[in-house]
């Protein structure tokens, strides 16, 4: 099978999130034999030029027969950002949507899509929809980190300004249009979990769907001795709303009573683009590290008694928890935290919502060794039996297959123009 597929981001290095999902399914499609021409969007930020931006054509030209990289224009300059910004402040399109629009990538659909030689095209983002026609009856799938108006209308919930809420919940509104318009168009959508499935089926009855859901490499994220310690861990990249809420509810709301029931606690929350707030809290409390971004998250995470998911805003499934179940850690999360994921609270790890159960269940795991390694052995058990990359790619490779027999044709969409 020949694959084109359209990534909003250079899924190299695998640093977490959507980076680590689509590098290891790129790795399992060609175990299973297919052939994918990858054309992404470069965000210097991520991936500076020079040196790291070949080594990753390098590492990605493995798996893919072509790789090719195009601008994001947003990414350009602040001034770009701040029009793009702006721009769809006033747009019947999403921001995404017009920060994804490229004169390349137009062309380039067409140009390979004209050859005849693909049998299937991936869109790694609704935010892809204006693209969608350009395939020639090429089938197209339309893949779904999380629902995207769910993700907002739950972000715009714990914005704190006005202005914030206001735009967030407006980018809600417009994702759901987008969503219920175009997925049914789709041969099928490949969302991470049921509850995702589910939620995509509400906004768009037509929808297919075929569930893929997130996965861990069991032997990279292995066990390692550690966690004697009272020490607590998060990880993830602080510059997602998500996540920076989530250490900050944590620091606002749950560690001053940890701290006043475990005096010599520590707290550290690794993740890129620190938070403002985090790094200030870390300077005057000198029991909370922020390292920012490190190589190398497993030796942090062993050294961790309990590690955290405090997540009030998300979609999806979260690959920060598959990882610390594959390194059989005691996990303390929201019911958010693990929405999508086949484990039970109680039995693989402990649930809190509450400010108060969240820090009761920190203290009491802290306390208790023999319920933290029931908690990380069966956690571990469970990443091994249902969340291996290989089972999944396998799936992904069975989805495509069904999903090229499609004969619907995308209708096309207005035009996107940039600033």
């Amino acid at each position: 099978m020949r694959i084109l597929y359209v990534s909003g981001v250079i899924p190299y290095p695998p640093h977490g999130g959507v980076l680590q999902r689509n590098y290891n399914l790129l790795r399992e499609l060609k175990r299973h034999g297919a052939a994918v021409h990858l054309l992404a969007f470069h965000h210097p930020n991520e991936l500076p030029h020079g040196a790291p931006l070949e080594h990753s054509k390098r590492e990605l030209g493995a798996f893919c027969e072509a790789v090719e990289y195009g601008e994001l224009w947003p990414k350009k300059s602040r001034f770009h950002l701040l029009a793009a910004l702006g721009l769809a402040a006033f747009s019947r399109d999403p921001f995404a949507v017009r920060a994804h629009y490229s004169r390349w990538l137009e062309r380039r659909i067409r140009e390979l899509c004209a050859t005849g030689k693909f049998d299937l095209v991936h869109l790694d983002t609704v935010s892809f929809a204006p693209y969608a026609h350009l395939t020639g009856g090429i089938p197209v799938v339309c893949a779904h980190q999380n629902v995207e108006s769910q993700l907002f209308e739950r972000r715009a919930a714990h914005e704190r300004g006005w202005l914030q809420r206001r735009y967030v919940a407006r980018q809600a509104r417009l994702l759901h249009r987008l969503e219920r318009e175009t997925c049914g168009q789709y041969a099928t959508n490949i969302v991470v979990s049921e509850d995702d499935a589910r939620t995509l089926r509400e906004v768009c009855p037509e929808a297919r769907t075929s569930v893929i859901a997130n996965g861990v490499d069991t032997e990279y994220f292995a066990p390692r001795a550690g966690g004697t310690e009272p020490v607590i861990i998060f990880t993830g990249s602080m510059r997602m709303f998500a996540n920076s809420d989530a250490v900050r509810w944590f620091l606002e709301e749950i560690w001053p009573g940890v701290k006043a029931q475990v005096p010599n606690a520590r707290f550290i929350a690794i993740g890129r683009q620190p938070s403002a707030f985090a790094a200030e809290f870390a300077a005057l409390d000198k029991s909370v590290e922020v390292p920012g971004f490190v190589d190398d998250v497993r030796p942090w995470v062993a050294r961790a008694a309990v590690y955290v998911v405090p997540m009030r805003v998300g979609g999806g499934t979260r690959l920060k928890v598959l990882d610390a179940m594959a390194q059989g850690k005691a996990i303390v999360s929201t019911t958010l935290g693990a929405e999508g994921i086949d484990i039970a609270a109680g039995e693989h790890y402990a649930c809190a919502d509450e400010p108060r159960d969240f820090t009761a269940a920190i203290v009491r795991l802290l306390g208790d060794v023999a319920g933290r390694e029931r908690l990380a052995r069966a956690a571990r058990d469970r990443a091994e039996q249902k969340y291996s990359w290989t089972s999944l790619g396998r799936k992904l490779h069975q989805a495509y297959a069904q999903a090229a027999l499609d004969t619907r044709a995308p209708k096309a969409t207005h035009a996107v123009e940039p600033a």
